[in-house]
């Protein structure tokens, strides 16, 4: 039996970085039911989307967040990360459950077309 299609809303201003690989995670706050297995990244303002697939799943209190985690999601610090979250979760705090979701092997249109011109650009 197939697993369910799981669906990661993506904020529109992360969607180069998302494309492009360098951002393979998201901390929502709250205890969110992903679970390993395909998930759709898309956005809900903009008109794009890609596949991926979920590799890990961690349910924590966002002070348990460690450097590794808010740093792959593009953060130096834990406190950085908290006041980006606070944009989208108002009443986040050191001592919220959180949900960090690791995925790879992002695939799509807009990956192949972001692999292409950056290859045409390593090959000059």
């Amino acid at each position: 039996m197939k697993p369910p299609l799981q669906a990661l809303l993506i904020a529109k201003e992360w969607k180069g970085v998302v494309i492009s690989g360098r951002k393979r995670i998201s901390i929502r706050e709250g205890h969110r039911d992903y679970r390993q297995g395909p998930v759709m990244l898309c956005c809900n303002l903009e008109n794009w989307a890609l596949m991926a697939d979920i590799v890990s799943v961690r349910h924590c209190v966002f002070s348990e967040v460690t450097a590794e985690e808010f740093q792959a999601d593009g953060f130096k610090t834990r406190r950085e990360l908290l006041d980006a979250l606070l944009k989208y979760y108002p009443n986040i705090s050191l001592d919220s459950f959180v949900t960090i979701i690791c995925w790879k092997y992002a695939r799509g249109k807009l990956v192949d077309t972001y692999r292409a011109k950056h290859a045409k650009k390593e090959a000059k």
